[in-house]
């Protein structure tokens, strides 16, 4: 990435807008063990895996997530959340010529099980025995409706789930305020469930932690032309020519470091609005 000037501004105020052996078909919740549905993981989305636009492979990625990263800064507060991409698979097995006589065996399959929703409850850390209060309306405990697919058995199923919303994050935001704190983890218990004929089937509890943060992943850059813009400071879009740090494409607030500009500023230098990524519009020059 080049910078054409290479000058930092403020940015107060300014937001970016953005196959198991299981063969009872009768279903089972349970605890901590198997049902028939798992979450498997939770997907990689970066160039790394190929996965350079919002779609989530429906088969496993070779780099599994363990834990997330949300950085509030990014976005204006309406929009921030994090989004998570699990694979849920299941585990049962096909039913269709394997009860009974070949007379008796099932001609359709029974242990198809339909997606329905994620269910997630959010915990988060405490400091110094104070911890974070939900803003009326806004449970910590509450399910996600996801795209209603047939889960053939054996067969996996990407999702995508927003188990941070806008209005948790706003109540995490002030809590680091009020705390000074810059980091906070919260831990996201997640279930996948479903509808296997005509019971309801869900998954043993994935466990997510997120670190929420203000300004991390807009810092820390390896591109020595990128560090004098690290977080709070902001590039000009008019002075940046690329941009290597374009974020995670599917929600530019999480997991991936990530290179914001200023598309104008005001009198006292500071950033009247902020594009998240940065879409460069400086011109390159050359030296005869």
């Amino acid at each position: 990435m080049t910078a054409s000037i290479g000058s930092t501004i403020g940015r107060v105020g300014a937001f970016a807008i953005p196959v198991g052996m299981f063969l009872s078909f009768a279903a089972c919740v349970v605890d901590d063990g198997p049902t028939g549905l798992l979450i498997q993981q939770d997907q990689w989305l970066d160039a790394t895996t190929g996965s350079t636009t919002c779609t989530v492979p429906a088969t496993a990625t070779a780099i599994r997530r363990i834990d997330g990263i949300l950085d509030v800064s990014v976005l204006d507060p309406a929009h921030t959340s994090y989004l998570f991409y699990p694979l849920v698979e299941n585990l049962l097995g096909s039913m269709i010529g394997v009860v009974g006589s070949a007379s008796t065996a099932p001609i359709d399959e029974l242990n198809n099980i339909t997606m329905k929703s994620l269910h997630v409850k959010l915990d988060a850390a405490a400091s110094a025995g104070t911890g974070v209060t939900w803003a009326s309306g806004c449970s910590g405990e509450f399910d996600v409706p996801v795209d209603t697919s047939l889960l053939a058995p054996g067969a996996t199923i990407a999702e995508i789930a927003e188990i941070i919303r806008p209005c948790h994050a706003a109540s995490l935001t002030q809590y680091l305020q009020d705390q000074n704190l810059g980091e906070i983890e919260v831990t996201a218990t997640i279930r996948a469930k479903g509808r296997l004929g005509s019971e309801d089937i869900e998954s043993p509890p994935f466990v997510f932690p997120v670190t929420v943060c203000s300004g991390c992943l807009q810092a820390g850059y390896s591109d020595p032309t990128a560090e004098q813009f690290s977080f709070p400071n902001i590039a000009k879009c008019s002075d940046l020519t690329a941009n290597p740090y374009s974020g995670d494409p599917c929600n530019p607030a999480q997991d991936h470091l990530i290179l914001c500009c200023a598309t104008g500023v005001d009198a006292q230098g500071q950033a009247t609005g902020i594009q998240c990524p940065a879409v460069p519009t400086g011109t390159a020059t050359t030296t005869p």
